[in-house]
């Protein structure tokens, strides 16, 4: 199936420069199904793949994306030598004993989701603790909130995509999900969902996304390249038009 380009104005990059000697000539990458971030059904692999994409060009490298379940995107990422690493990611302190961390190719707003019709109401992640939340396996939901369900102080019912935890909460099987707040967006955009389905004003947290470029001296050598490719890259205008038009395809 032919795959379809988004067209990123040039006046989003600075001047070409020559790529640097050590450049690989591909980054073979992992990801989830992730979108607006990531999707192979989307353009560039999504607003991060676009940032990678016009990164790697300035590199002189070609990117070569594999789509997993996130548990698998990790391990194969951090540990299969058939790949440098995998994207989009979250800086933790567990996952920087597996990874070099790229420099910043977007943000994302993590909160709670729910439904307009049965509103929820926190402060603190202890007012949560009442509250079934749907949560995706493997995924960093902040620290606190990790904690209070590590010790069985907060419910969840686990998942495996963010997919599946917003269909359960559209359905109504959860009254509650952790999310990002673009994926909520995109995934109940055109749906009969749209406007019954809201995202609570206060955070989780605020994180970068970033690349994990193995531990290793190749993926070290993958990680500078990049990071100096990417100085030359505009991502928070890209990952702004790259939504924009999202939203215009989907109206």
């Amino acid at each position: 199936m032919r795959r379809e380009h988004l067209f990123i104005p040039l006046f989003l990059f600075v001047p070409f420069m020559a790529q640097a000697a050590d450049s690989p000539k591909l980054l073979h990458l992992a990801s989830l199904e992730w979108p607006p971030f990531a999707s192979a059904a989307l353009p560039n692999n999504g607003a991060s793949g676009a940032v990678v994409d016009a990164a790697a060009k300035f590199m002189g490298s070609t990117v070569k994306v594999e789509y997993f379940p996130w548990k698998d995107t990790v391990a194969k990422g951090s540990n299969d030598p058939a790949f440098i690493g995998y994207f989009p990611v979250f800086i933790t302190e567990e996952r920087a004993k597996s990874c070099y961390f790229s420099a910043v190719i977007g943000k994302s707003s993590t909160g709670i989701g729910f439904l307009k019709d049965t509103p929820i109401t926190w402060k603190t992640i202890p007012d949560l603790a009442s509250i079934k939340l749907g949560v995706v396996e493997a995924y960093a939901n902040g620290d606190a909130l990790d904690e209070a369900i590590k010790q069985g102080k907060q419910q969840v019912e686990v998942t495996t995509s963010d997919t599946n935890n917003v269909r359960k909460l559209v359905s109504k099987k959860l009254p509650a999900i952790v999310v990002d707040k673009a994926v909520l967006r995109y995934m109940t955009l055109n749906s009969a969902a749209k406007d019954s389905v809201m995202f609570h004003e206060k955070m989780l947290l605020e994180r970068s996304l970033n690349v994990c470029f193995q531990r290793t001296p190749a993926g070290k050598a993958a990680q500078e390249s990049f990071d100096a490719a990417l100085k030359k890259v505009n991502v928070a205008k890209i990952e702004e038009a790259y939504f924009k038009s999202l939203e215009e395809k989907k109206q």
